[in-house]
């Protein structure tokens, strides 16, 4: 396997002057980062990326870090992160959860020891002050659905009570007066915020909300189908939440 130093003779330069012409240094002159190149490819040299990381201090990397990859949302997510991030040519490192917080835990420690400066982080498990802990260390790390006060400024999150409460509020307006509701069955605020605004929506009209009117089921296509047999069975109408 060729090194460096082996490109550097190939191309009759410095081994300096293809570090430059590796980590785009604007001191590379065009003739040496012709002949470099033209090493590079005759050798079929490629750089290290961990050794480049040290020389410039970054990975030029986005790290993400979501419950599970193969959950329908988060792969929406992951993409539209990976756009963005393909036009400043960055590329994606990729961690999961699980809703765990050993899982969490591990992988943002992982993400941030690769290196990445900038981390996109979904966590549900893991205690507010680990977060902010976590948050400076890394002082580009953003947290999506989730509000922590103490560094509001990073936070990206929706209101899961209003949105719950709004949509309830909307079928009451058209009529309806028997409304089920179907729940994550994961215990994370978004479920306990999202029923909490659904059942205070029922009791600012008076409506009355038996307890077969509500199902908690697993967050999979799975879950929904069986909440949505077994509600409409019951011959009740729904409001669905879908969970993240």
């Amino acid at each position: 396997m060729a090194t460096i130093k082996d490109v550097a003779r190939e191309a009759g330069v410095s081994i300096a002057t293809v570090s430059r012409v590796i980590n785009k240094s604007p001191k590379a002159g065009k003739a040496s980062i012709k002949s470099v190149q033209t090493a590079m490819k005759n050798l079929s040299y490629r750089p290290n990326a961990s050794a480049r990381a040290l020389v410039s201090k970054s990975t030029n990397t986005i790290a993400v870090l979501v419950s599970d990859v193969s959950d329908p949302f988060f792969g929406s997510l992951i993409k539209s992160v990976d756009q963005v991030a393909r036009e400043h040519n960055k590329h994606l490192l990729i961690g999961n959860g699980y809703h765990d917080a050993d899982a969490e835990r591990e992988s943002i420690e992982l993400l941030i020891n690769s290196g990445s400066k900038s981390l996109i982080i979904h966590s549900k498990a893991l205690a507010d002050d680990e977060l902010i802990a976590f948050a400076k260390e890394a002082p580009g790390l953003v947290l999506i659905n989730r509000y922590i006060p103490e560094i509001s400024e990073r936070c990206i999150a929706f209101d899961n009570f209003k949105g719950a409460y709004m949509a309830t509020e909307f079928l009451i307006n058209n009529g309806h007066k028997h409304i089920a509701y179907i729940n994550s069955n994961h215990n994370i605020d978004d479920a306990s915020d999202r029923k909490a605004g659904y059942l205070k929506a029922l009791q600012d009209h008076q409506l009355a909300h038996p307890p077969s009117y509500s199902l908690e089921v697993e967050l999979s296509d799975e879950g929904g189908r069986l909440g949505m047999i077994e509600l409409l069975s019951k011959g009740v109408l729904y409001y669905r939440s879908g969970g993240l």
